[in-house]
């Protein structure tokens, strides 16, 4: 009887031991909260894969996306540390650093994507873009092609309320109607709005990265509080090992990624397709590094930056770097994730 209650023990003790290493593993496998901000664009569609393939989850980041209405306040949360990141365009954050904004780029998510929009009777005309002269251009202060149109203009001798009138506007929609309505001669927009404005009878003048200088230009950059990076590195080079996973999905599975997109955009597929896979427009987790600060001299000299700071000092390139190549050591023959190494030797170091 003794013999037998002693192995009964034994069993017990065995299986109490087990069922604690097993509580144990599961606190290890416990994710990490994690906020990402975004706005309902298709410019940030490596959210939406990442989030709906389970990338975030797989990296071990308990993922919740929140939705803003505009970059201010996007950018604001971010440097307040209420969002892990966000990607709200590049010279937003930039003036916001400028200002003293505690605030660092780390990837990419969108790059180029804007355009200048017209009358088709006026199109062929502002082609040439010194034809500017004696024009006004409808735009949304700060925004990617904002700085690309404005420093154009500046390029062909032209300046800025003399020569050629930059009127201010609440939204890409209301910038496209002025036009339409006669206010103003052209208009700055970016996608999907680009598609929208020829749908509507608009025509594209010329594409952001057809200006000489702006060939491969950020558009959205992510962003994070540099306190938070510096403290926590490793959750964002989780964050960025999900975002480099939704891009090779991205690449490689388009229709599906679309039916994901439609469920954070609210356009028709076909609008949807052409503006995430159409001309001048790519979504990519690369930080573009050279690209940002050529970005940042542009943005001094249409007057956006009051006071002058070294843009290198606010970006980070490690994360991504370290994130690529612990994805590469595991699939070292993945041709998306060598592309992505070789266009980042070209674009960052």
């Amino acid at each position: 009887m003794k013999k037998i209650l002693a192995a009964l023990l034994i069993v017990i003790a065995m299986i109490t031991t087990a069922c604690g290493g097993s509580e144990k593993s599961a606190g290890t496998d416990k994710k990490t909260d994690f906020k990402i901000g975004y706005l309902a664009s298709t410019g940030h569609i490596l959210y939406f894969i990442a989030q709906e393939k389970g990338y975030f989850a797989e990296e071990g980041l308990n993922s919740e996306l929140v939705l803003f209405n505009n970059s201010g306040e996007g950018i604001t949360a971010v440097a307040n540390g209420k969002l892990d990141v966000g990607a709200f365009g590049s010279s937003a954050p930039m003036v916001y650093m400028s200002k003293g904004s505690p605030i660092t780029i780390f990837a990419g998510q969108m790059s180029m994507g804007h355009a200048l929009v017209a009358k088709p009777e006026k199109a062929a005309e502002l082609a040439d873009l010194k034809n500017l002269k004696g024009k006004t251009v409808a735009t949304i202060r700060l925004a990617t092609g904002d700085i690309v149109f404005r420093e154009a203009a500046i390029k062909q001798g032209l300046k800025i309320g003399e020569d050629v009138t930059f009127k201010e506007m609440e939204s890409a929609s209301a910038a496209m109607e002025a036009v339409k309505n006669g206010a103003a001669d052209a208009s700055v927009v970016w996608t999907p709005f680009r598609k929208m404005a020829e749908q509507q009878g608009l025509k594209i003048v010329k594409y952001s990265p057809e200006v000489p200088g702006f060939e491969n230009h950020p558009c959205c950059r992510q962003i994070a509080s540099t306190a938070n990076i510096q403290k926590h590195p490793e959750k964002y080079e989780a964050f960025l090992r999900a975002m480099i996973k939704a891009y090779r999905f991205y690449k490689t599975n388009k229709d599906e990624s679309i039916e994901i997109l439609s469920k954070y955009v609210n356009i028709d597929k076909d609008t949807l397709y052409e503006e995430t896979y159409g001309k001048y427009v790519e979504s990519n987790p690369d930080p573009n590094r050279n690209a940002v600060i050529d970005f940042y001299k542009y943005m001094k000299e249409v007057g956006y930056i009051e006071k002058d700071f070294d843009i290198a000092e606010h970006i980070n390139i490690q994360l991504y770097q370290k994130a690529l190549d612990k994805l590469l050591e595991a699939e070292p023959q993945d041709s998306i994730y060598k592309q992505l190494k070789a266009d980042f030797e070209k674009n960052d170091l």
